[in-house]
């Protein structure tokens, strides 16, 4: 009996030139499909063309099922700074619908292939207009709102405040000359002779206290003009007439097909991704 059993759990697990089978319990069909592209518009209909047999049962039906995964891409740089670059992005991808069925496709005998051993059929499955790309890239005016919606509460508070933490004495004169907030940086400016950098090379920076430290006058002062500045204007680049902010928001499919035989037991085929214009 063991013996038999061994055997018998050997034989479920058998391949042939297909795809691997999902097998639920028992031998289902074996099934192999192409798609028309790894690209669909859309609102569009991804073609397939689909080879099929059964040795264990009739044939009764296939399904066309997917998932969507959403990938949003995000960008916001900083072009004031002079003493460093940055930039924040981040990349994340997630399951925005389990697999559910599209489309059903009945079995004809006609599909029948003598070349081929197998059936085969061509058709096709729709993809929802609604999953169109978006796209909001170097915009030319600034919208708070969209900023809020895209990017969540507290991204532009915390983004300034990152900024914040790296600046020196170079960054906060490119920024508040470049804004417009000063015109003269110069009460802010003390200089000391640099010994390494060769004869009367001086090294910029803003008055200090006996311990090295920015002086507390100056430190209210740079505070004051800080409070001023606000995220749209920390993100525009003025030199190329929009605002560095990129949001991209994107949707794939994993497709696959279900034969399914008489029993309603079923076999899948490999899973295709297809990329959403």
């Amino acid at each position: 009996m063991l013996s038999a059993m061994v055997v018998a759990m050997a034989s479920c697990a058998k391949h042939d030139f297909f795809d691997d089978d999902t097998i639920t319990g028992e031998v289902g069909p074996e099934a192999y499909w192409e798609v028309g592209s790894s690209a669909v518009t859309a609102g569009g209909n991804m073609d397939f063309t689909v080879q099929y047999y059964s040795s264990v049962s009739d044939i009764d039906h296939s399904e066309v099922w997917y998932d969507i995964e959403e990938t949003i891409d995000q960008t916001v740089t900083c072009p004031w700074t002079s003493t460093f670059t940055y930039s924040l992005s981040s990349n994340v991808k997630q399951l925005k619908r389990v697999s559910q069925k599209i489309e059903e496709y009945p079995h004809l005998e006609e599909f029948w292939s003598d070349s081929l051993h197998a059936y085969t059929f061509t058709g096709s499955f729709p993809v929802s207009g609604t999953l169109s790309p978006f796209i909001w890239s170097h915009p030319e005016e600034f919208d708070s709102t969209k900023m809020i919606n895209y990017f969540g509460e507290g991204y532009m508070e915390t983004f300034k405040e990152a900024v914040h933490a790296k600046m020196k004495y170079a960054d906060y004169k490119k920024m508040y000359i470049g804004m417009g907030l000063m015109d003269d940086f110069s009460l802010y400016t003390d200089s000391t002779l640099d010994p390494n950098a060769g004869v009367d090379v001086y090294v910029y920076h803003f008055p200090l206290d006996a311990e090295g430290n920015m002086q507390s006058w100056v430190a209210d002062s740079m505070q004051l003009y800080w409070d001023k500045v606000t995220f749209a204007m920390l993100v525009e680049n003025v030199a190329n007439g929009y605002y560095d902010v990129d949001y991209n928001r994107s949707y794939s499919l994993n497709a696959l097909m279900r034969v399914y035989d008489v029993r309603d037991v079923y076999s899948t085929t490999q899973s295709k991704e297809i990329v959403i214009n």
